[in-house]
């Protein structure tokens, strides 16, 4: 068995990276800690963190030819810019590939090639699952604390800045999802990823779990007057302040 860890990233596909950069590093201050191209999935990104439970990772696409027929290319084509997909460390990325897949949840490695096998998903870092299957898209990474980049699996690490900035950034990042059947939904949060029913409210009225030890998911039917011309996927997020005035 395996056990989701913290949130590695929420995506969010941008039109222009710079301008999106400029954007977090005005309102948040983000501790920045990777900026670069991947040729595989034909995109530049960065990786934003926002104090322990929060790391944004806006992507461009890429210009070349061939990036239309990526995943994030035909996300884009369909969707536009907006909020892509929820990724978090798992402990054990084979066993969370030979679960998920026992769930009947398909997976693709970056290039969107399909992860069948235990022997597959030794030699990935990431997978991602079919959008349909788990009622929104999910990456699972793996992580080896003492190689990572990621600030915040650092002995120094200290989001006491976040604390004393004007925004004032604590507690769990919230994730609003949205999802055409809310029942199955449910049935896969509690199920699959045994997440952890929680009583929340301060976003859409949704049904909420907490998924690994930080992040907070909140499911909301795609069906809803207010919210159906979206359609579905990662609808929103919401950060916890220490005070809303300030």
């Amino acid at each position: 068995m395996f056990e989701i860890q913290k949130l590695f990233h929420l995506t969010q596909v941008v039109q222009n990276l710079d301008e999106a950069d400029d954007w977090y590093n005005r309102l948040f201050s983000p501790c920045r800690f990777y900026r670069g191209y991947m040729k595989e999935a034909f995109r530049d990104a960065s990786l934003l963190a926002i104090g322990d439970a929060t790391v944004i990772e806006p992507v461009q696409v890429s210009s070349e030819p061939g990036a239309e027929e990526s995943p994030l290319g035909r996300f884009k084509a369909r969707f536009g810019a907006r909020l892509h997909s929820v990724a978090w460390y798992v402990d054990d990325l084979e066993a969370t590939v030979e679960w998920l897949r026992s769930k009947d949840v398909r997976l693709v490695d970056v290039a969107g090639r399909p992860i069948e096998t235990r022997e597959q998903s030794a030699k990935v870092k990431y997978v991602w699952t079919h959008p349909r299957d788990s009622h929104g898209a999910l990456e699972f990474a793996r992580v080896n604390p003492a190689y990572s980049t990621d600030p915040r699996l650092q002995a120094h690490w200290s989001s006491a800045f976040w604390l004393d900035h004007p925004m004032g950034i604590t507690g769990p990042l919230a994730i609003s999802m949205a999802v055409r059947d809310l029942r199955a939904a449910t049935t896969f949060y509690k199920e699959v990823l045994r997440a952890r029913p929680i009583p929340f409210e301060g976003m859409n009225g949704g049904t909420s779990f907490m998924v690994g030890p930080d992040t907070i998911v909140e499911l909301i039917d795609a069906a809803r007057e207010d919210i159906r011309s979206f359609g579905e996927g990662v609808y929103g997020m919401c950060f916890h302040e220490r005070g809303i005035q300030r």
